[in-house]
């Protein structure tokens, strides 16, 4: 008993010697296994919410749209559902009204104008029910009224109040009375298709069906229906039922049947929880090897360090077990620290990021546990390192002769490492000014350790820097290509189809600042090829008529002079569809019969490939409209603002002009994207930060050991007269080395990883977007001053200890 307390008292006291360095240690091990299970506990947290939330508000199963642009008599699409063979499977039923709009909102002085949507539905519907987080939701003796439930995440984003009064197309007001959100729009997607296009540039006011059937001016008129079914039905058998019904019947109908893993926003929800799990995986398994490897090294160099006392046990006799007792004891204390540091990281960790998640999409239902079985596996790690980082030095040093083990400074690396190779390698100044070099190449297996440690911090940051570069290139190619030529474009959006001679295209032509007034046509399609099928919107405008003066996409290949009726696709479409210029491909269309529209496919020609990084932006030329049955036929109008006005102005005058169902600039969408890509940075940022603190850990770690282990050598040079910045020098020097060798290596596989995140995982979660691998030199100069200069400035930390060295005990062989 009292030779176990003996050893625990001293185990004690070593742990009082070196508290700063156990605590760094352990903080290094805490930092890896805390964000292990902070980062990796999000897809588990993520997919219980989704499901809840959906499961709460009763998503629909199947969704059933109309070609844009028409509409059908309120009952039609309740009896289309009601005469299919599984009508028996249909639980609800819901008819709607959507319909496309601008709104206009102002708060603290600051006026909004974005694109948006009426979304109508009966009072109480069964069928994708509306959660009101603030305020309250619309009564039934408000339908008809201007009365609507704003979408949360567009309130939130500009600080409205949970009530107040916005502007529609026309400035018609409606009156909000809270804010709330439905399950197609958790993650609001603009008609582009993309679904980070949300908060900033999109709005949704849920009315009830008689507000937004009189706000459209289509009474007793529906455009959707949505349905749940019984469970076990297939929802892909029931949309190919409805698909054959609406185009049979007395009426023929044109539309598109939708099921709901197909939903723009429910499928970027869910397949956003594999990529961001498989991104989040590899962050933090680079942070937990990270750890790994610094605590191994770091752990094994002090005991390494207490080798001469190990030798002096062993040759007055005490036995090899009892010898090593007490430096396990050392590394029982820093696993068990690390253990109780780690769960106070993990806890951070996870709350910042369940902070950010719930921020960043507002649920009806969120989960957040503490994913305590994650950090569990993470914890036996962090526990396992520091015993094995031990047990290996340890081993070693009681299997030499006690001679041995007494050894001090550079005689105690047997066969002296990589410094045989400095023979053949000629190195100016003095000795003194090769230890630094000497002293890595001393011994390998530390350096290399030291130096995966570091790179593997370096790695997470040029991955993370790396998505970042290749977000802004993307955003930065979007908008020059819409900037080209015309900066300051606006498109008018009309309330339905009109001809190019209209009152509606002449009251734009002649508002107030516009200097050239082009009508557009833009028609949703359906591009096939052999190697898959893209969603695109066409654009119908003049592209041969340089007289035109109008707006025109670059083409990066083929030609409109030799196919000059073809499609123009972006690059990322003729790439899924695996098309070049010249090839055909099936386009499926809507084409306008009398007051109808029916869906078609017809064969068109790929002209050439334009660069915009959106997938679903096409082109054609106007003379090609009649391949829609919409000759001389616009639903936009695109305007040029004359010199010296401002476009805010000319907006705010457009959005108020007769027929115009809303405006917006040409880099508008960029623009919106652009804030949705910000709002992701923050989760980017934590890991970021954490990188940042292992990092200078291990390096502050690996100085501190350094200093230890030479502090004979240090004593010896302070004895013959060199000043304690020469010292210095080489401690920072020496760690220089250490950074370039764990920066190089950080930088060649932050790249490969970099390169799979952006062409796998990104293609994956956002196959709408065109991303090309890009690593600004910012990101390198990053890593540089990371990996580098932050390490090589750690052993300045050092400078009160070297000043304050007693050299005579230091230098004393004997205790």
């Amino acid at each position: 008993m009292t030779s176990r307390l003996m050893w625990l008292r001293w185990s004690w006291r070593d742990l009082r010697q070196r508290w700063v360095l156990v605590l760094a240690i352990a903080l290094t091990i805490a930092l890896g296994t805390g964000a292990y299970a902070g980062f990796t506990g999000t897809a588990d947290w993520r997919t219980r919410s989704y499901d809840a939330s959906y499961a709460k508000l009763r998503m629909h199963d199947v969704r059933v749209t109309l070609t844009k642009g028409t509409t059908a008599p309120a009952g039609t699409l309740r009896r289309l559902v009601a005469g299919i063979p599984s009508a028996g499977r249909v639980r609800a039923v819901s008819e709607r009204l959507v319909v496309p709009t601008q709104v206009a909102a102002a708060h603290g002085g600051r006026r909004i104008l974005v694109a948006g949507r009426l979304v109508g539905a009966a009072p109480g519907t069964a069928v994708d029910r509306v959660h009101v987080y603030a305020g309250r939701q619309v009564a039934a003796d408000e339908s008809g009224r201007a009365v609507a439930v704003l979408e949360r995440a567009f309130a939130r984003h500009y600080d409205l109040p949970s009530s107040g009064t916005v502007r529609i197309s026309g400035g018609t007001p409606v009156h909000y009375v809270g804010q709330g959100s439905a399950p197609d729009y958790f993650s609001p997607a603009s008609d582009s298709g993309i679904p980070m296009i949300g908060e900033s540039g999109f709005a949704v006011l849920f009315v009830p069906l008689a507000t937004a059937q009189r706000l459209a001016g289509a009474p007793g008129r529906v455009d959707e229906a949505v349905l749940t079914l019984a469970p076990g039905t297939d929802p892909s058998t029931v949309a190919g039922q409805l698909e054959r019904a609406l185009g049979s019947g007395p009426t023929p109908l044109s539309g598109t049947v939708t099921v709901r893993a197909d939903e723009i926003g429910y499928h970027a929800l869910y397949e956003d929880i594999n990529g961001d799990a498989r991104f989040f995986d590899i962050i933090a398994l680079l942070l937990l090897l990270g750890a790994a490897f610094g605590a191994f090294n770091l752990t094994s160099r002090v005991v390494e360090a207490q080798r001469r006392e190990i030798g002096i046990g062993m040759a007055l006799g005490v036995p090899r077990t009892r010898i090593a007792a007490r430096p396990m004891l050392l590394g029982v204390q820093i696993a068990l620290l690390g253990v109780a540091l780690g769960l106070g990281v993990g806890t951070v960790v996870s709350r910042a990021m369940a902070g950010l998640l719930t921020d960043l999409l507002p649920l009806p239902v969120w989960n957040t546990p503490f994913q305590y079985r994650t950090f569990l596996l993470a914890a036996l790690l962090g526990f396992a390192l520091p015993l094995l980082a031990v047990a290996w030095p340890v081993w070693r040093a009681v299997r030499v002769r006690p001679v041995d083990a007494i050894r001090v400074g550079h005689l105690a690396a047997r066969g002296g490492g990589l410094t045989p190779l400095l023979r053949r390698l000629r190195v100016p100044g003095r000795g003194y000014r090769q230890l630094p070099l000497r002293n890595v190449l001393r011994t390998p297996r530390r350096t290399a350790l030291t130096s995966l440690g570091i790179g593997a911090a370096v790695t997470i940051m040029i991955t993370v820097f790396g998505m970042l570069d290749s977000f802004d290139a993307m955003l930065g190619a979007s908008e020059h290509e819409a900037n080209r030529g015309g900066a300051g474009r606006i498109v008018a959006q009309l309330d339905g189809y009109h001809a190019d001679d209209s009152a509606q295209v002449r009251a734009i032509a002649a508002a107030p600042g516009v200097d050239r007034a082009t009508p557009l046509l833009t028609v949703p399609a359906t591009a096939r090829h052999s190697e898959g099928t893209v969603s695109l919107i066409v654009d119908l405008r003049d592209l041969r008529d340089l007289r035109a003066g109008g707006w025109r996409p670059t083409l990066t290949a083929g030609s409109l002079a030799r196919r000059p009726g073809g499609l123009v696709l972006s690059e990322k479409a003729a790439h899924d569809l695996g098309v070049r210029p010249g090839d055909s491909l099936l386009l499926r269309h809507p084409r306008r019969s009398g007051q109808a529209f029916t869906l078609t496919d017809s064969r068109v020609t790929v002209a050439a490939v334009h660069p915009d990084p959106l997938r679903t932006v096409a082109y054609l030329d106007r003379s090609r409209a009649g391949l829609f049955g919409l000759a001389a036929t616009a639903n936009a109008v695109e305007v040029l603002p004359a010199p010296g006005t401002d476009p805010a102005r000319l907006e705010q005058t457009l959005f108020a002009t007769p027929g115009v169902a809303g405006v917006q600039t040409a880099t508008e969408g960029v623009d919106a994207l652009r804030e949705g890509v910000g709002q992701l940075t923050g989760i980017l940022d934590i890991a970021a930060g954490v990188t940042l603190a292992l990092a200078v850990l291990i390096a502050f770690n690996a100085a501190s050991i350094s200093a230890d282990e030479r502090s004979r050598e240090n004593a010896n040079m302070f004895a013959f007269g060199l000043p304690v910045r020469t010292v210095l020098g080489m401690a920072v020097a020496e760690s220089a080395l250490l950074g370039t060798l764990g920066t190089a290596a950080g930088i060649v596989l932050g790249q490969g990883i970099d390169r799979w995140m952006v062409r796998v995982q990104l293609a994956r979660t956002m196959p709408e977007i065109g991303f090309d691998v890009t690593l600004a030199p910012g990101t390198y100069l990053t890593a540089l001053l990371l990996g580098i200069v932050a390490v090589a400035l750690t052993p300045l930390l050092t400078a009160r200890r070297l000043r304050r060295m007693n050299i005579p005990a230091t230098l004393r062989v004997v205790e």
